[in-house]
């Protein structure tokens, strides 16, 4: 009987990693999208999974993570949509989205906030993290780095 409930367990797990690995999101271009305005924060609520860096030009952090990013958004080509957000062009996203600090990186399933990275992250860190989330394992989390605060 336990050799029995095993394999339907199996069974359906890999029917739910397929299912997960056929759902393609469409904005998910494999790149690093500038939003200029708070319209193109507003298209996130029908994303499936949405990773949104908040940052500043004169952050050195942030200037460090742009690469990390680019190179992960071309990773979760058309599972999960990147973008950026300069809080200098757009101050309003501030209040909105409690920044304190920059880099920040909010992921976003379905337009809910269901994490966050605060500061400077490495690659190898933000992979599984934001892997996890895309899946489902971990609805919640919260990691930290360096950053330059915003106040």
């Amino acid at each position: 009987m336990k050799d029995e409930d095993e394999n339907k367990f199996d069974s359906i797990a890999k029917k739910l990693e397929a299912a997960l690995e056929d759902k393609k999101e469409e904005l998910a271009n494999g790149e690093l999208n500038e939003i200029e305005d708070t319209t193109g924060l507003e298209n996130i609520k029908r994303l499936n999974t949405a990773i949104i860096e908040f940052y500043t030009t004169n952050c050195p952090y942030c200037k460090q993570m742009t690469p990390i990013l680019e190179e992960l958004a071309e990773s979760f080509k058309s599972k999960v949509y990147f973008a950026k957000v300069n809080i200098e062009n757009i101050p309003t996203v501030i209040e909105k989205f409690s920044i304190l600090g920059v880099p920040e990186l909010i992921v976003f399933k379905k337009g809910q906030e269901v994490g966050r990275a605060e500061g400077l992250q490495i690659y190898e860190t933000l992979d599984e993290w934001i892997d996890s989330i895309h899946r489902g394992l971990r609805p919640m989390g919260m990691i930290l780095g360096l950053s330059t605060k915003t106040r």
